[in-house]
């Protein structure tokens, strides 16, 4: 049973952010799952690789919409965009290394307080901000 299910706390109330959001949550689930199953390297090393896909593709969307409605906290949003992309590649770097071994409580608190922090937080803000515009 998944730990977090999607509802409407979660939305921003853009219907593409709020789906990319819940691919968020899908990983979440996928590394609590995985410390569950005793199957953390596994599925973590699979993990590391979403979250950089994730990164890609969902930030890249909301820095269009910044960008297209001049939105005034956008530095400091993609900031934070950046330092998600920086952890996801040390994380995609350990994976590979016969050294390091991937921490799964680490990234599940780390996905977890970005959930709460950037998505409920930062992401909310822009979202509203997005409404205001007209977006959907």
């Amino acid at each position: 049973m998944p730990l977090l299910t999607w509802n409407a706390n979660y939305s921003v109330g853009i219907k593409k952010i709020d789906d990319d959001h819940k691919i968020l949550i899908e990983m979440i689930n996928k590394a609590c799952a995985s410390i569950e199953q005793m199957e953390e390297q596994k599925v973590l090393k699979e993990l590391v690789v979403d979250m950089r896909q994730y990164a890609m593709k969902h930030f890249s969307r909301e820095e269009e919409l910044m960008e297209q409605y001049d939105y005034p906290d956008s530095e400091s949003h993609k900031k934070l965009h950046n330092h998600f992309i920086i952890y996801a590649a040390s994380l995609d770097n350990m994976k590979d290394s016969e050294k390091e071994i991937l921490e799964p409580i680490k990234i599940f608190k780390y996905l977890a307080d970005w959930l709460r922090n950037h998505i409920l937080v930062t992401d909310k803000k822009f979202g509203a901000f997005l409404i205001d515009k007209g977006i959907k």
